[in-house]
């Protein structure tokens, strides 16, 4: 049998062996020295200025606090849910600004379209013994300032005197002037107008400039007309215009047959709604041509014509004036701000009366001497054309888009 006594750190057995089971606190040599006993570690350590063994302290477990993976997902899901409801909020406020920009641009184009519906309505003409129906056809003239007219609607002409193509472009009075496209301009006011500006020659001629159809051409200056592009049958014509100022201009409003080309002048007829004398402009001129019979092509001993005149009470070049035309079957009527010059009829023509076909319309300003008196102060003018309008009259009045 083995008996065991237990001393200080030691446990003796009944034969003398020793068990060490615990240092600390018993002396040691050298500070800093470490020894592990039964599983333990000790390290030699001054205490009250002494060395002894004591029990080393192991570091605290590193314990690591964090989300769970069922935390970490649920965050996950959370901020996703988070942006979505931040992307539904940015779609439906787009969605509001959208369509409030479009309710906004709809009722601004409504508002407008009844502007320019009471403002079509206040301008329609308003003429005794005529009823003046929907507009058909217009061109106001808008668009940048210095840009071309609108080429759908008119084509800028040269004159020239070619049988085959005479249309819009023939030129056979004495005008001294060369035509060329650039000297038509739009205003770009807001209210949009067209402006043909006359000059005497004083540098080179334009390159888009004409021939000269006379013996001596001494101005460039501008003609448009709607051949080939757009007609007209019947119905109220009508165009505002400030006439240029100065003795020898000569503007023109018109209108000429569309099958000029076919048959020629003067079978095409020819009505002249507005011709101003530069050298008298407080009077206005109109007048319809027309050939005694049906001669296709031959000119001029057939060729007649009717005219009348009228004051208008106002200096024509100082500001704006209507000028138009109420056509009817058989009967052709000129007007000046509403007020009728004359009215030529079948009977007043007594001739072939080729006015119950399509025609086309023409502006230009000539200098001419023989009609408007003398050009020889004549520097510069320009002709203002606001718009011209084509209204149902009587219900009748057709337009054709080529």
């Amino acid at each position: 049998m083995i008996v065991m006594v237990l001393l200080s750190g030691l446990l003796l057995t009944s034969n003398g062996h020793a068990v060490v089971k615990n240092i600390a606190g018993t002396a040691c040599k050298k500070s800093g020295i470490q020894q592990t006993v039964s599983g333990k570690s000790y390290v030699c350590s001054p205490v009250n200025k002494k060395l002894v063994w004591k029990l080393k302290e192991l570091p605290a477990p590193t314990i690591f606090v964090g989300p769970t993976w069922a935390h970490i997902a649920a965050e996950k899901d959370a901020a996703a849910a988070k942006i979505a409801e931040e992307e539904r909020l940015n779609q439906e406020a787009v969605a509001r600004a959208l369509a409030e920009a479009k309710a906004a641009a709809e009722l601004k184009a409504k508002q407008e379209a009844e502007v320019a519906a009471a403002k079509a309505e206040a301008e329609k003409p308003k003429v005794q013994g005529l009823v003046i129906g929907n507009i058909l056809w217009s061109d106001d003239f808008k668009g940048s300032k210095d840009s071309s007219i609108n080429s759908k609607n008119w084509s800028a002409r040269n004159c020239h005197r070619t049988p085959s193509g005479m249309g819009g472009g023939a030129c056979f009075d004495s005008e001294v002037v060369y035509y060329a496209p650039s000297a038509i301009k739009l205003d770009g006011s807001q209210d949009g107008a067209a402006v043909i500006s006359t000059t005497r020659i004083k540098s080179p001629l334009p390159s888009d400039a004409g021939t000269c159809l006379t013996s001596y051409c001494a101005f460039v200056s501008g003609r448009f007309d709607t051949h080939g592009k757009v007609a007209f049958q019947y119905g109220f014509i009508e165009a505002r215009i400030k006439m240029p100022a100065g003795s020898g201009n000569h503007p023109a409003f018109w209108m000429l047959g569309d099958n000029i080309n076919q048959v020629g002048w003067p079978t095409s007829g020819e009505m002249d709604i507005t011709e101003i004398r530069g050298n008298d402009p407080y009077t206005t001129t109109s007048a319809t041509h027309y050939s005694t019979s049906y001669l296709p092509n031959t000119c001029c001993f057939n060729h007649r014509y009717n005219v009348a005149s009228l004051g208008v009470g106002a200096d024509v070049s100082a500001g704006f004036h209507t000028y138009a035309v109420a056509w009817l079957p058989d009967s052709i009527s000129y007007y000046v701000d509403n007020r009728l010059i004359s009215t030529t009829t079948p009977q007043n023509v007594g001739a072939h009366w080729g006015f119950n076909d399509k025609f086309f319309l023409i502006l230009n300003n000539a200098v001419n001497a023989n009609f408007s008196g003398s050009w020889e102060n004549l520097q510069s003018s320009t002709m203002t054309i606001d718009w011209v309008r084509s209204y149902q009259l009587n219900g009748q009045g057709q337009v054709f888009n080529k």
